[in-house]
């Protein structure tokens, strides 16, 4: 296969991606004019909600990643099951394998 015919045929399939994203997945305001009011007016109430939550994970993100202990002694916020993921794979990451 030559060079043109790659470059051809990898942007024909980028473009196609690219058109399918931009066509069948809706925006967050198509998503919200299509729900009820009620749903609606519940999703304005808890915007402020989810907001606050997430600026405060983000703020202990920071501050967790100042710090020179290990992942495992800094994320008492997290639930135990985000925990034990991030346990395992602090051990895949230093080893090659979680057995040893």
């Amino acid at each position: 296969m030559s060079f043109r015919k790659s470059i051809v045929t990898v942007t024909g399939i980028m473009g196609v991606a690219v058109l399918l994203r931009y066509t069948i997945v809706p925006d967050e305001d198509k998503i919200l004019r299509s729900l009820s009011p009620e749903l609606r007016a519940e999703h304005e109430r808890n915007k402020h909600k989810r907001r606050e939550q997430h600026d405060a994970i983000m703020a202990q993100i920071i501050e967790d990643s100042k710090s020179d202990k290990p992942i495992w002694e800094k994320v008492k916020w997290l639930d135990p099951g985000a925990f034990v993921f991030v346990c395992v794979w602090e051990k895949i990451r230093r080893a090659d394998s979680i057995f040893v």
